[in-house]
Formats: structure tokens, C-alpha cells, sequence
């Protein structure tokens, strides 16, 4: 048994890794919404923009936090493309949306996509996609730092 357990421990020690490896900020969500884990990207987005409190951690409830930004037209499209994933209606969620700081425009693209083998388990992915935005049709940069 202790060599199974090993063996175990290895295997997610190598899966956290890939997912600290990866740019996207990701977080995983339990049927609830509560938020269960999440990569070093998205600790460190949170760190950097000053949200590395309780409200986008690791036991809040990532649903809650859409429901509370009220009228926000990207925060009720999140809930129910994730509430809709997490039923089973629906095989994957996309949404682009701006996320703006005092200091610079950003945008981000959305994915929420079921966990493997977790029913009702949600892996949600934030990508920032700003460059892409702000390029024109010819492929050139048009925004800020072009």
C-alpha cells in the first residue's frame, strides 16, 4: 500500500507543476462553485491586483462572486455559461470580456470546461487575450505599446 501511496503523490506533484506551468489563471470549482484549487498564475494575478484576499481564494465561491457584481453583463454571462457546464448542458463555456486595470486595458478570454472524472466539477481557465485584440487585420499591433 505505502508504494501505491508514493506513486500517488508523485503523480499529483507532476500534475500540479504542468498546471503552474501553464499562463492561464485557472481554478477549479466544485458543483457549488466553491473554488478548490488553483494554479500559480492565477495566485499570482491575484497578488498582483491586490484580490489575493478571500474573495477570489481558494474556499470562496467563484458563483457568489459573479452574482454579486449585479448588472454586469460579463458576470451574468460567466454564471450561467458555468452554471450550464457544471449541468451537463453544456459541453464547454467562452466568453471574452475586458478587464481593465487603473493602469492598463486587458481583456481575457473565459473557459469553463467539466473536470475529467468530476461530475459537476469545473476547471474555469482566465487567458489574457489582449494583444490579439489589439491587433488589426494586417497582423499589427494597434493598441497601447504598439
Amino acid at each position: 500500500m505505502p508504494e501505491r501511496h508514493e506513486t500517488d503523490l508523485s503523480s499529483l506533484t507532476f500534475t500540479s507543476a504542468i498546471l503552474d506551468s501553464i499562463s492561464a489563471n485557472i481554478a477549479v470549482l466544485d458543483p457549488t462553485g466553491e473554488i478548490l484549487a488553483v494554479n500559480r498564475s492565477w495566485q499570482d494575478f491575484a497578488d498582483t491586483n491586490q484580490m489575493a484576499d478571500v474573495t477570489l481564494g481558494i474556499g470562496a465561491n467563484y458563483l457568489t462572486v459573479c452574482r454579486l457584481a449585479g448588472l454586469d453583463p460579463n458576470a451574468r454571462a460567466a454564471l450561467r455559461g458555468i452554471r450550464a457546464v457544471m449541468k451537463g448542458q453544456r459541453t464547454y463555456f467562452y466568453h471574452e470580456y475586458p478587464c481593465h486595470s487603473p493602469t492598463e486595458k486587458r481583456w481575457f478570454a473565459l473557459r469553463a470546461t467539466p473536470l475529467a472524472d468530476y461530475p459537476n466539477f469545473v476547471v474555469v481557465a482566465h487567458e489574457d487575450i489582449t494583444s490579439r485584440v489589439f491587433m488589426d487585420k494586417t497582423g499589427r499591433k494597434t493598441g497601447p505599446g504598439a
